[in-house]
C-alpha cells in the first residue's frame, strides 16, 4: 500500500515533469504540445456553446435574487471573454506549439475560471436557499466539464479547477453552516478525483501520441530501407501466399509486384531454384516453415530465368506472425542477396584447395583425400596407394632456361598425369616439382606398382616447350595403405622415403616403401635428441630479414628467423628441425626463447623497427603462448605495438578455437598479428571474419609467377583488395626482381621482403645495412617496367 508521503512525492514528481513538458523548447515537445492543442481545438464550439448556455441559465436562475445590472454585466464579461478565446483559437498556428502559446491559453483559462468563481464569492451569501443550491450545482458542473475539456493539458485543467475552487470553497466554509462546510470539503475531494482523472487521461493521450510517432518513424525507416537496401522484405499469409512485397523483391525476381501478390512463396522459389523442388535450400526452407519457428540464413541457389546458367545465392530469414490466439497467421521475413560473398568464398576455396599454376589439387586437398583413404581402409578393408613423384631434371631446366620454361614443363607434367588418372583418383601438386597421386580402391599391390610404371613411361617422354624438346624424367615413391601408414603424416613420410630411395638409386625409377628405408627417421631421432640440449648449449641464433615499404623505400621492420648449427649434424634447416620440435613438444621452449631473444635484440639494437616472429601451429595451440609473449615483452621492455606475430594458415585445419583464443589474447596486449603464406593453404573468409588480422603476407609462390602468369597477378590483386577492404596491410615475400616489385607496387601492396632487399642477415650485418640505407633507392625495373605495365593491364 502506498503511503501518503510516497503518494505526495510521486504527485510532485509528476507535476515537475508536466511543468518541464510545457516549458521545454525542443522540437519533439513542441510537436506533442501541438497535438494536444489540436485535440482541444475540436471541442472549442461545444465548450463555447455550453459556457454561454450555462451562463445564461445561471443569469435566469438568479434574476430575482441579484441585481439585474450585475447579472448582465457578468454575462457580458463572460461573452467577451469567450469571444476573445474563440478568436485566439482561430489564430493559433497548426503544428508545433511554443511554450508562449500554452502560457496565453493558461491565462485565458484562469480568467474564465475566476469569472465563474466570482459568482460564488460575490452573490452566494445573499441568495435564497434554492438559488444557492442551483449555484453550487452549476459551479460543480462547470468544474468537472472544464476539467474534462482541458484534460489533454493538465496544467491548464489545474488552473481552471483551482480558480473555481478558490471562489467556491471560501464562501461555503465561511458560512459557518456544517452542511455547507461539508460541501466545501467534498468539493475539494472532487477536485482531487477530477485531477486524478485528468492525469490518467493525459498519460493515456501522451502514450498514444508517442506510439503514433514511433509508428510513423518505423514506417518511414522501413520505407527508406525498402527503397534503398539491397535486401527484399516479404510477407506471406497462413496459406504461404505473398501478402506484402517490398519494392526490391520484384526487381530480384524479375516480375511485376501485382504478379507476385497472392502467389505461393515456395512455388515461386521452386520455379527459380537451381534444382527445382529438390533443391537442398528449398527443402530446408519448407521444413523451417513447417516448424512454425523463426529461422535465419537458409541458403538458396536460384536462377532468375529458366534457361540461365548463372546462379545467384539468397539467404532467407523470417519469423512467424501470431494472431491473438497465439497461432501462426503468416510469416514476415527478408531475402538477402549474397552472390558476391558466395563467389568470393568459392574463389578463395578454389585458391585454398587448388594449385594456381597447374590447376591440380594442392597439399590441403591431398591430405583430405589421404585421410579419406585411411578411413576407408579401416572401415571397409579397401586398399589404396599414395604415389609421390619428383621431376629429375627440373632444377637444371630452371637454372639453365629460367622459371618461365620450368612453369611450362610443370603444366605439361600436370596434363600428362591427369590423362592417366581414373575418375576416382586424385593428382595433386605439392609444390615446386613435387606431385602426388592417391590411387583409391586398388585390387593388390601389383596394381599400384604397374600404375607407377605407367606414370614413369608417360613422364619420361620428352616435352616440347616453345619448339624445343626437353628431357624431363621423374622418380616415384609408393606407399601402400594401410600397411605403410596409419596417419596422414606417416603415409606421406613413408612415400617420401621411398621417393628418396628412388633418387638415390639412380632416378627415373620407382621404389616401394620398405622398413629399411627409415634412415631418415633415424636422423629425425638424432635431431630430436640434439634439440634437447641445443638451448642449453646456446647453439641457436637469430638471422634478420628486413621488410621495406614499397612507396618510400624505407626499412619498416625485420623478421626474426631461427638458425641452428650443430657440431655434428652441421647447419640444420628449420624446415627439418622445426617439424621434429613440434612432434616432440620441444617447440614450446624453443619458441619462447625465440620470442624473448627477438624482443631483446629489437629493443637494444633495432630501435624504431617493428619485428616479426613466426609462431608454429603447435606453439599457437599451446595454452602457454600468451604467457610467453607477455614475459618476452616485459623482460625486454619492447613496446607491444612493435612486435608482430606471424602464423601460418595450417592452424585452420583442425579445431582452431584454442588458437583463436590465443590470438585474441595477444591482440589485446597490443601485439600485431600477421597471416603468413596467405592464399596457398587453408585460407577461409570465415576465419578472416572471426579474427581481425593486421597483415596478410602474400606467399612467394605467387610472387615468383607474377611476371609469367596472369592468374598469379589476378590472385595477388585479389588478396590486396581483400586486405584493403578488411583494413589489413599486405607484405609480399620472396621478391627477387625489380619488375616483381613494380607489379606489386601497382597492385597496391604496401611492403616487401626478399633477396631483392636483402637475404637473412646476422644482427650486426643488419645494423650495418641500416646505417647505410639512407643512400639506397628503390631498384629501377628498367626495360622490364614496360612488360610489367602491359601484363598488369591484361
Amino acid at each position: 500500500m502506498i503511503s501518503p508521503a510516497s503518494f505526495y512525492n510521486r504527485w510532485c514528481l509528476w507535476w515537475r515533469q508536466e511543468v518541464r513538458f510545457y516549458t521545454a523548447t525542443d522540437a519533439l515537445q513542441a510537436e506533442l504540445r501541438g497535438h494536444h492543442l489540436a485535440l482541444l481545438r475540436r471541442f472549442v464550439p461545444a465548450y463555447l456553446a455550453s459556457s454561454l448556455l450555462g451562463g445564461g441559465g445561471l443569469v435566469l436562475g438568479l434574476w430575482g435574487d441579484v441585481a439585474p445590472q450585475s447579472l448582465l454585466l457578468w454575462y457580458g464579461a463572460l461573452t467577451l471573454l469567450l469571444t476573445e478565446l474563440t478568436w485566439s483559437w482561430r489564430r493559433l498556428p497548426k503544428g508545433r506549439a511554443a511554450p508562449a502559446v500554452v502560457g496565453r491559453l493558461l491565462l485565458r483559462t484562469l480568467a474564465a475560471g475566476l469569472l465563474w468563481a466570482a459568482v460564488m464569492a460575490l452573490w452566494y451569501p445573499q441568495l435564497s436557499s434554492a438559488s444557492q443550491q442551483m449555484l453550487v450545482a452549476v459551479i460543480c458542473a462547470a468544474l468537472f466539464a472544464g476539467a474534462c475539456w482541458h484534460s489533454p493539458m493538465p496544467v491548464v485543467a489545474a488552473a481552471w479547477m483551482l480558480a473555481l475552487i478558490a471562489g467556491s470553497v471560501v464562501p461555503l466554509w465561511s458560512s459557518g453552516q456544517p452542511q455547507l462546510q461539508l460541501l466545501a470539503v467534498l468539493t475539494v475531494v472532487y477536485m482531487g478525483v477530477a485531477m486524478a482523472v485528468v492525469q490518467l487521461v493525459a498519460l493515456t493521450l501522451r502514450a498514444r501520441l508517442e506510439a503514433e510517432r514511433q509508428s510513423q518513424m518505423v514506417a518511414l525507416l522501413l520505407r527508406d530501407f525498402e527503397e534503398h537496401a539491397t535486401d527484399a522484405l516479404w510477407e506471406i499469409d497462413r496459406k504461404g501466399c505473398f501478402s506484402h512485397v517490398s519494392q526490391r523483391l520484384p526487381q530480384m525476381l524479375g516480375l511485376d509486384a501485382q504478379r507476385i501478390l497472392g502467389q505461393p512463396l515456395l512455388a515461386l522459389l521452386a520455379a527459380r531454384a537451381a534444382y527445382g523442388r529438390l533443391s537442398p535450400g528449398l527443402v530446408t526452407l519448407h521444413r523451417a516453415l513447417a516448424l512454425d519457428k523463426p529461422f535465419r540464413d537458409v541458403k538458396l541457389e536460384v536462377r532468375l530465368t529458366p534457361n540461365s546458367t548463372q546462379s545467384r545465392w539468397w539467404l532467407l530469414s523470417a519469423k512467424p506472425l501470431l494472431d491473438e490466439r497465439g497461432t501462426t497467421s503468416g510469416w514476415r521475413g527478408v531475402i538477402t542477396d549474397v552472390t558476391q560473398q558466395q563467389v568470393a568464398h568459392q574463389r578463395l576455396a578454389v585458391l585454398a584447395h587448388s594449385d594456381s599454376l597447374t590447376g591440380l589439387a594442392n597439399r590441403v586437398q591431398l591430405r583430405e583425400r589421404v585421410q579419406a583413404a585411411l578411413d576407408a581402409c579401416r572401415d571397409s578393408g579397401r586398399r589404396s596407394a599414395l604415389i609421390c613423384i619428383d621431376l629429375d631434371n627440373f632444377k637444371q631446366i630452371n637454372d639453365s632456361l629460367g622459371h618461365n620454361w620450368g612453369d611450362e614443363v610443370l603444366k605439361i607434367v600436370a596434363q600428362r598425369l591427369s590423362s592417366v588418372m581414373r575418375r576416382s583418383d586424385l593428382v595433386a601438386r605439392l609444390g615446386g616439382d613435387e606431385f602426388a597421386i592417391v590411387l583409391d580402391d586398388i585390387r593388390n599391390d601389383a596394381e599400384a606398382v604397374h600404375f607407377a610404371q605407367r606414370v614413369l613411361q608417360v613422364l619420361n617422354q620428352p616435352a616440347d616447350v616453345r619448339d624445343r624438346s626437353l628431357s624431363v624424367g621423374a622418380s616415384i615413391g609408393v606407399a601402400l595403405l594401410p600397411e605403410h601408414g596409419q596417419t596422414i603424416d606417416e603415409t606421406l613420410g613413408n612415400a617420401d622415403l621411398a621417393l628418396y630411395a628412388a633418387k638415390q638409386r639412380g632416378r627415373a625409377r620407382c621404389e616401394v616403401f620398405a622398413p629399411w628405408l627409415g634412415e631418415r627417421n633415424r636422423r629425425t631421432l638424432a635431431i630430436s635428441q640434439a634439440l634437447a640440449e641445443a638451448l642449453e648449449k646456446k647453439q641457436f641464433t637469430l638471422a634478420w630479414q628486413p621488410r621495406v615499404h614499397i612507396e618510400d623505400w624505407r626499412v619498416v621492420g625485420a623478421e626474426a628467423l631461427l638458425r641452428w648449427r650443430h657440431p655434428e649434424l652441421g647447419q640444420v634447416s628449420p624446415v627439418e628441425f622445426i617439424a621434429v620440435a613440434e612432434s616432440t613438444g620441444q617447440i614450446r621452449e624453443i619458441g619462447s626463447w625465440v620470442l624473448e631473444q627477438a624482443c631483446m635484440e629489437a629493443q637494444h639494437s633495432l630501435q624504431g623497427l617493428a619485428i616479426s616472429v613466426n609462431v608454429s601451429p603447435v606453439q599457437l595451440m599451446s595454452e602457454h603462448l600468451l604467457a610467453d609473449v607477455e614475459r618476452a615483452l616485459q623482460r625486454s621492455g619492447l613496446p607491444a605495438h612493435r612486435l608482430e606475430v606471424e602464423i601460418t594458415e595450417s592452424i585452420f585445419v583442425d579445431d582452431a578455437s584454442v588458437a583463436l583464443a590465443n590470438l585474441h589474447g595477444i591482440k589485446r596486449l597490443g601485439v600485431q598479428i600477421a597471416m603468413d603464406d596467405f592464399g596457398t593453404g587453408y585460407s577461409s573468409l570465415a576465419y578472416l571474419r572471426r579474427f581481425p588480422f593486421d597483415t596478410l603476407k602474400i606467399d612467394r609462390a605467387f610472387v615468383r609467377e607474377l611476371m609469367t602468369h596472369r592468374d598469379a597477378r589476378s590472385i595477388v590483386r585479389t588478396i590486396v583488395d581483400l586486405a584493403n577492404n578488411l583494413g589489413m596491410q599486405t607484405v609480399a615475400e620472396g621478391v627477387e626482381e625489380p619488375a616483381q616489385l613494380e607489379v606489386l607496387r601497382r597492385a597496391g601492396c604496401q611492403a616487401v621482403q626478399g633477396y631483392l632487399v636483402a637475404q637473412p642477415l646476422p644482427l650486426v650485418t643488419l645494423q650495418d645495412l641500416l646505417a647505410t640505407w639512407a643512400v639506397q633507392t628503390r631498384p629501377d625495373p628498367g626495360d622490364e617496367v614496360v612488360v610489367t605495365q602491359s601484363m598488369a593491364l591484361r
